[in-house]
Order: structure tokens, then C-alpha cells, then sequence
């Protein structure tokens, strides 16, 4: 590959970054604004929690099985931009929400818009590129996570802190009268753009081993033979499956135990929420695409040079990586010394975003290419999004029983997971390498 399609496979890679970006910042703009949607909605914490996770997550990981059937089969840019166009009407929409049912069906809203895109760009990227290629573009797109999660707390600590001083607009017209209303109006309706931006990118071939697929052979199969190819595969190949999804998933639990980072500092340190969420998304924006950058190079520099596992290794030392800073983080002596620390810690959360979806398309058949995409976020979403906050919240409350105690639940908590995180990801790498070959027809 080389020329004027390799430049274009670089550019749609960017527009698919700039999108990942535009759903993380609606996926997380509420997480710094809980005090103020709890005030004016009269909900407590319970109620708080399941807009963040319960609602978004559940439609999020289930939808996103069978929109990956739908990418093995149907254009996938026209998925992804119906789903820019879902997710961003819905973020807007919550800004019109006066009650909890109503921001609770718009954020199931946001969740199944979001639940369109990664499946899809995995695969196309997978068409897009060789596999020598495809880590560094999947760190490429996968910068949206850190650029649009740390651009969501930096603004959304400054509206927590603007709210004491300016709570009311004056746009009743559309019905917003909340500050927090207004963010969401003011994030969701770019979105609109960003789906006409992505419905202009070239569909890209479906090739599998150099071979363009066939596809109505592609959309003749039906949802049960689909599955049936799926758990077919993940029986023959269970080490390797239980590597690339199980393994994935507890170090997502690492990563997503950052939901309580913010209320670390203000808890522990007594910052305000502005204080907090600046330095948090700050870390994000530096360290995170850093991650993802110096995964995918060094991961293509490897498979060049034979390691045809480096994608596997590379997520497995990063368990290792990852655990001694979130271990040590929130045992800091002091609030400086704690900032410091969130920045290798979100460096190696960058990881597994490249390296297990860069796996997954190397050794998946291009008529599963979506569906095991999916299975990745599904795994990833019920294990590592609901465990992440929820382990150390059971550590302070049923452990330490202390509401003080937040910095021991969170150093228990990746202590206990991230050994186990390593051992699962290196458990399935001889086999993996085994099915690359097959792939290779070696």
C-alpha cells in the first residue's frame, strides 16, 4: 500500500479519531456535574449512578453485538454516521430533560447511538490497512478516548465551579434553564456535523487474506449462522479468546477505576471540583494519547521484526505497567505527588484501546471482523466499566466501612486485579501466534 490510498486510509483514520472524540466528550460530560443534576432533578447518588453507568453501559455493550453483525455485513460508514447523528440529537436532547425519566431515556439514547462506532472502525481500518499498518492507525483513533474524556472534565469541572455563582440561563425558549442543561445542548449539536463529515468517507474493500470478500455471499448469512460462526470460533480457539476478551477486560478494570480520581482529590485533599478536574483531564490529554502512540509504534516495529504476538505482550507488561502507579497513586504522601502518578497510569491505559482491537482484526475472518469486535466492547463494558467503580466502592463500604477510606479501596483493588489481568493476557499467546500463521497460510 502506498500512494494517494495510503493518504487517504491516514485521513479516514483521522475523521474516525475525531469522532471517537466527539463520543467520549457526550459519553462523560456528566461525571463533574453530579451535584448540580442531583439538586434540580432531586435524585440521590443511587439514581446519579445509574444514568452514568446503568443506563448508558447495558444498551451500550448489548447493542453493540448485533451493530457488529450489521458491520460484517452493511456499509459501515452509513452505520457510523446514523449513529454520530443518534448519539449527538441525544446529548442535546438531555439538555432538555426537567425530570430523571427524561434524562434517562436520552442517555439509554446516547448509549446506543456510541454503540455504532467502534465495531464498524475496527473494520474499517482492518480494510484500510496491513497488518504491519494497523496498530499504529488504530493509536491514531483511538486518541478520541483521551482527548474527548479529558476535554469532558476539564469543562466540566469549570461548570461545577461557575455554577455556584451563574446556576440559571435564560433560553427558555428551548427550554433550558439550568447551566448543566446548556452544556449538553451546547456539546451535542456539533455532532450533527461530524455525521454529514464521516457519511463522505470511502467505503473501504472487505478483504481477507488479500482477497476482496463477496458481498452478498457477506449478506446472505443470517443472525444465527453469524453467532454460530462466532462461538465456533471461540471454541477453537479458547486460550487465544480467553487472552484477547477475558484478559482485556480486567485491565479495563484498572483504567475504569478513574471514575473516583476526581473525588479522590476532593475527598482526600479537599480540592474543589474545578481544581480536580483540571489536573485529572489534564493527565488524559498528555499522557493517554502518549500511551497510544507508543503502543502502536512499537507494536508494528515488533510484528516487523516477527513478534507476532506483540500486540498480546505488549497488553500483558502493561498490566504489570499500570498496577504499580495505581497502586501507589492513591497511597501518595501529598497532592503533587498524586498528580504525578496519574500520568504513567494513564499512559498504560492506553494499551489495550490499540493493541487488543489491532489483535483481534489481525487473527479474526473478515465475516467476523465486527461481531468479535463487539465482543470485545461487550466484555469490556459489563467487566471493566461496572467492576471499575463499583470494587472499590465495595471495598470502603463493606471492607474498610469508612467513607474516609477511598485511597486503601482503590490500591486494594488494582492490587488484586492487575496480577490477575497479566497472568490472563499471557495465558493465551502461544496459541495466538499460532492462529496468526494460519492466517498467514504459513
Amino acid at each position: 500500500m502506498s500512494g494517494p490510498r495510503l493518504h487517504y486510509a491516514w485521513y479516514a483514520t483521522v475523521v474516525l479519531m475525531v469522532a471517537y472524540t466527539f463520543s467520549f466528550l457526550d459519553r462523560q460530560i456528566l461525571n463533574l456535574m453530579v451535584g448540580p443534576i442531583e439538586h434540580d432533578l432531586r435524585i440521590g447518588d443511587s439514581q446519579f449512578a445509574f444514568l452514568t453507568g446503568g443506563a448508558f453501559g447495558i444498551f451500550y455493550t448489548l447493542m453493540g453485538l448485533p451493530l457488529g453483525w450489521m458491520a460484517d455485513r452493511l456499509p459501515r460508514k452509513w452505520i457510523v454516521a446514523a449513529g454520530i447523528a443518534c448519539w449527538s440529537v441525544m446529548t442535546a436532547a438531555c439538555g432538555l430533560a426537567g425530570t430523571f425519566t427524561q434524562l434517562l431515556l436520552t442517555r439509554i439514547g446516547v448509549g446506543v447511538g456510541e454503540a455504532t462506532l467502534s465495531p464498524s472502525a475496527y473494520s474499517m481500518l482492518a480494510d484500510y490497512f496491513d497488518r504491519r499498518r494497523l496498530p499504529r492507525a488504530m493509536s491514531i483513533y483511538t486518541c478520541g478516548i483521551f482527548i474527548g474524556a479529558g476535554t469532558a472534565m476539564m469543562l466540566g469541572g469549570a461548570v461545577v465551579s461557575s455554577l455556584q455563582h451563574a446556576p440559571l440561563f435564560s433560553l427558555s425558549a428551548i427550554g433550558i434553564t439550568r447551566a448543566w442543561q446548556a452544556v449538553f445542548v451546547v456539546v451535542g449539536v456539533p455532532g450533527i456535523a461530524m455525521a454529514l463529515w464521516l457519511a463522505t468517507l470511502r467505503e473501504p474493500i472487505r478483504r481477507d487474506h488479500g482477497v476482496e470478500s463477496a458481498p452478498a455471499e457477506q449478506a446472505s448469512a443470517g443472525l444465527v449462522q453469524g453467532l454460530r460462526e462466532l462461538a465456533a470460533f471461540l471454541i477453537r480457539y479458547p486460550r487465544m479468546c480467553t487472552s484477547l476478551f477475558l484478559g482485556s477486560a480486567l485491565f479495563s478494570i484498572l483504567g475504569y477505576t478513574d471514575a473516583w480520581y476526581p473525588e479522590l482529590f476532593i475527598r482526600t485533599w479537599g480540592w474543589t471540583p474545578s481544581q480536580s478536574g483540571l489536573v485529572n483531564g489534564a493527565s488524559s490529554l498528555i499522557a493517554g494519547p502518549l500511551g497510544l502512540v507508543f503502543a502502536g509504534w512499537y507494536s508494528s516495529r515488533l510484528i516487523a521484526a516477527g513478534r507476532l504476538d506483540a500486540c498480546l505482550r505488549l497488553t500483558a507488561f502493561g498490566a504489570l505497567g499500570i498496577t504499580v502507579p495505581a497502586v501507589l497513586m492513591p497511597l501518595a504522601p501529598n497532592a503533587t505527588a498524586m498528580a504525578l502518578c496519574l500520568l504513567p497510569l494513564k499512559f498504560f491505559v492506553g494499551f489495550p484501546p490499540v493493541l487488543i482491537p489491532s489483535a483481534i482484526q489481525m487473527v479474526a475472518p473478515n465475516r467476523l471482523r465486527g461481531q468479535l469486535g463487539a465482543l470485545f466492547l461487550f466484555t469490556v463494558g459489563i467487566i471493566g466499566v461496572s467492576c471499575g467503580p463499583i470494587l472499590p466502592a465495595i471495598f470502603t463500604d463493606y471492607v474498610f466501612r469508612n467513607h474516609d477510606s477511598l485511597r486503601y479501596s482503590l490500591a486494594w483493588s488494582t492490587g488484586i486485579v492487575g496480577p490477575l489481568a497479566f497472568a490472563a493476557l499471557w495465558f493465551g499467546t502461544r496459541q495466538y501466534r499460532t492462529r496468526y500463521l494460519e492466517m498467514e497460510g504459513v
